[in-house]
């Protein structure tokens, strides 16, 4: 192996890998929910979730039922009882309230994904702390699937077709947030929202930043991201390489799993695949398809997924000009 792959391992493997920093790796996201992992009988912070339903925050938000539970909030389907508009509160969890840099970042979410200006970004109408010091965020209320769901759903394989049609969606949103110097630094399937009407809505920009704020970043903030969608610098820790290539290579992932139904990188575990994503060249995606599969498109998937930087495409407008014309030298 060479020397320079070894020292990657190394860094790769002293840099804190907890378990929750990807836990939705394979998981769906239930209908209606802006970004956060579906109930499961174990999760820790449910029981909590689940008393705060009925519950009304600022006398202005009634819960009326949990939708999901993540590592970080929990997320209710609610009504603003001022106007009965129905809505969507993301509530932190008690647990976390009393930690700075989290309630900063959960807080941040709203203005960053708000500033987008695009549609294709969820929409944060509120951010407030109940009475009982609760931080959240109102959102708004989507009704559809995620493309992990959806993913899921049709046995983890989409058609050229519709994946080539979200992915072109998501390069436009990602266009939007790069001229805003907005990085969202975890696109996956999980957080890319499609709604009954077909739209493609970018969830959860809880770990997304600014450009300029980079130099500010922690080590630990660094690392918030899944393993099976994270492009190298990202894997290594070298968070002041992360940007927009960055995005685009976490697009092309996505791209990749939802067509071949694998990942980039096959890893038994979140630590390998951490290591894996960090040390490893991304495999051509006509490699795990058919032969049948168009070459244009799989030309496209692949440059985005180039393991240095400057070999991918070098914006979103770029990477979805070539999609578009792959997709008609297809149709």
């Amino acid at each position: 192996m060479p020397s320079s792959a070894k020292r990657q391992i190394q860094q790769a493997q002293e840099v804190p890998t907890a378990r929750n920093l990807s836990r939705s790796d394979s998981r769906a996201i239930r209908v209606g929910s802006p970004g956060i992992a579906p109930l499961t009988d174990d999760d820790h912070f449910v029981p909590a979730a689940e008393a705060r339903i009925g519950t009304l925050l600022c006398d202005k938000y009634r819960l009326d039922s949990l939708i999901g539970v993540g590592s970080m909030a929990a997320v209710y389907a609610a009504t603003n009882l001022r106007n009965a508009r129905r809505v969507a509160a993301k509530v932190l969890h008690g647990e976390l309230m009393a930690l700075a840099g989290l309630r900063e970042r959960f807080v941040r979410e709203g203005y960053v994904a708000n500033g987008v200006g695009h549609a294709g970004a969820v929409r944060v109408f509120d951010n407030d702390t109940s009475d009982d010091g609760a931080v959240f965020l109102i959102m708004e209320l989507l009704e559809g699937e995620t493309l992990q769901a959806r993913w899921e759903r049709h046995d983890r394989h989409l058609s050229v077709a519709e994946t080539a049609g979200f992915v072109r969606d998501l390069l436009d949103v990602l266009a939007a947030m790069h001229d805003k110097g907005v990085i969202h630094r975890d696109i996956k399937p999980a957080n890319l929202f499609v709604t009954r009407e077909g739209c493609l809505k970018v969830l959860d920009f809880g770990i997304a930043r600014r450009r300029q704020n980079s130099a500010t970043q922690t080590l630990a903030e660094s690392m918030l991201g899944t393993p099976a969608f994270m492009p190298p610098e990202q894997a290594l820790g070298r968070h002041e390489e992360v940007d927009a290539l960055s995005d685009l290579w976490a697009a092309g992932a996505t791209a990749f799993s939802l067509l071949s139904g694998r990942f980039v990188h096959e890893s038994a575990t979140v630590e390998e695949a951490l290591i894996n994503a960090a040390t490893l060249e991304a495999r051509p995606l006509a490699s795990v398809v058919p032969p049948s599969f168009p070459p244009g498109i799989a030309r496209v998937i692949d440059r985005a997924l180039a393991f240095d930087k400057w070999d991918r495409w070098q914006s979103a407008r770029a990477m979805k000009k070539a999609l578009v014309r792959a997709m008609d030298e297809v149709t």
